[in-house]
């Protein structure tokens, strides 16, 4: 009874964010200025808060590879199967249908279900996921598919190594994972001090994050777009069932981390996702109204997995 509550209580704040939009409350791009602050301040805050209040220890590094190879071997694999498409279409799938919303859905979504100890395995997930998520997939993407190819100079590859490097190193959570994970190798805690500070900014975590989901959920209005938002839909529930399988029978690590790295394998579309759709293609409101729909039906099949897998 009590994680049906959670879960309607997270619904609720997607519904109603969505609510406020439609009744002109909240503008189309307003979901941008939520942003700001999901990606620099309580997603940070909320990384930071579980690592210092839970038990980790090395072997979750197994988990920050699951995040990396569950986000880059489904784009070899779209690319490959999609190549009688249309390139707007391969683009489309192959960034959308690959990385993980884990910082600003998964960890707000996994710690109101089952405490703040799931925190650790979904930042070390999220670790692996963010190479991928922050640009690689974008990079990738461009690369396979010759986006770059369109009369214009292409820029040197150190240009190009140069923007890549400089959407890692300007994320700010990309870079709290990176310090969190050196502070775990080294051994070093983190200061009750610091915890007591950040924990406000922690707990509007899952708010903040959830009424930005709602905030940029746009229903398509041709055909073709449903169509292509079924096929990303599609893309990911087989790449959820199969890194999941891998996720329980593969990975050494406990059995409740073992189930928390099959619970991230059902995270819904990427925001970056939304933000590279949107840089290449011009589709922002179809890729926010895919991850809205995936973020639905991943809340719901993470509170089932929550519920009935064991650990």
């Amino acid at each position: 009874m009590e994680l049906a509550l959670k879960t309607g209580s997270l619904l609720l704040i997607i519904v109603g964010a969505y609510l406020f939009k439609r009744a002109g409350m909240v503008k189309d791009r307003d979901y941008k200025i939520m942003q700001v602050f999901v990606f620099n301040v309580t997603l940070p805050a909320a990384v930071i808060h579980s690592f210092a209040l839970n038990k980790h220890d090395m072997s979750m590094l197994w988990i920050v590879l699951l995040g990396f190879l569950g986000a880059l071997i489904p784009l070899f694999v779209i690319y490959l199967a999609t190549r009688r498409e249309s390139t707007e279409h391969r683009t489309f799938e192959m960034l959308n249908a690959t990385t993980f919303n884990i910082g600003n859905f998964t960890l707000p979504v996994v710690t109101t279900f089952m405490g703040p100890a799931a925190g650790v395995p979904v930042v070390m997930f999220d670790m692996g996921n963010a190479v991928m998520c922050s640009a690689g997939s974008l990079v990738a993407t461009k690369a396979l598919l010759h986006l770059d190819d369109d009369g214009t100079e292409r820029p040197s590859l150190r240009h190009r190594l140069h923007m890549m490097a400089r959407n890692f190193y300007t994320s700010a959570a990309f870079d709290t994972y990176v310090v969190m994970v050196i502070l775990l190798v080294a051994g070093i805690s983190i200061p009750q001090g610091v915890v007591t500070v950040i924990e406000p900014l922690a707990n509007a975590n899952a708010f903040c994050s959830m009424a930005m989901v709602g905030m940029m959920m746009d229903i398509p209005e041709l055909a073709d777009d449903r169509r292509e938002m079924l096929k990303v839909l599609a893309w990911r529930f087989g790449i959820a069932i199969i890194g999941s399988l891998a996720a329980w029978y593969l990975l050494p690590v406990a059995p409740f981390a073992r189930k928390i790295a099959v619970i991230c394998m059902f995270a819904p579309i990427a925001i970056f996702a939304t933000k590279f759709t949107d840089m290449t293609l011009g589709k922002a409101r179809l890729a926010g109204f895919s991850l809205t729909v995936s973020a639905v039906i991943s809340l719901i099949g993470m509170a089932l997995l929550s519920a009935f897998l064991p650990a």
